[in-house]
């Protein structure tokens, strides 16, 4: 039996043989017995003729802002896979490497690939692919590369003559 207060665990299974209806009245009443019910905030007080109203999608909405609930297990999949697409692109700049850019994008990718591979849900998927080398670029211009060490002076224009032009005009010369 569950303890008051406590609304996560299941209570023991009807036996065989018993209605559903007196097995219900006689769990209610053992509850009322042991007081399970007392010290409600809500005894007594008739119910929000606004909650009677509610569909089950509306309550689960409300319940959701007002617990601070992620409801993105509740979208449809092309719904989720779109919100999760934009939250990738926008954490970008935050990731720590380009190799983590590249897997969160590539992951997300394979993912989509297979939403476009399994028979399509109402909404249907209509999504591009995210381009890991455009979120690369993006990464970079937030993360520049350290300063490299600057290059060689320039050599003499004989140097940067191919070796045959080289030596043919040192055979020239002689």
């Amino acid at each position: 039996m569950s303890s008051p207060g406590d609304h996560g665990r299941v209570g023991p299974r009807k036996p065989p043989g018993v209605s559903y209806e007196s097995w219900v009245d006689r769990q209610v009443r053992e509850a009322a017995e042991r007081g399970a019910f007392e010290g409600l905030s809500a005894a007594g007080k008739p119910l929000d003729p606004a909650l009677l109203t509610q569909t089950a999608g509306e309550w689960a909405v409300e319940w959701a802002r007002r617990e601070g609930a992620d409801m993105t297990a509740a979208l449809p999949p092309a719904l989720a896979l779109r919100r999760e697409r934009q939250e990738l692109v926008d954490a970008v700049p935050g990731k720590p490497t380009e190799e983590a850019v590249r897997a969160a994008v590539e992951h997300f990718n394979e993912r989509l690939d297979a939403a476009y591979r399994r028979p399509q849900e109402v909404p249907p998927v209509a999504l591009a692919f995210v381009d890991v080398e455009r979120q690369l670029a993006r990464w970079r211009e937030v993360h520049p590369r350290e300063p490299v060490a600057p290059e060689a002076p320039p050599q003499a224009a004989a140097a940067q003559r191919p070796w045959w032009a080289r030596a043919r005009s040192r055979r020239r010369s002689v």
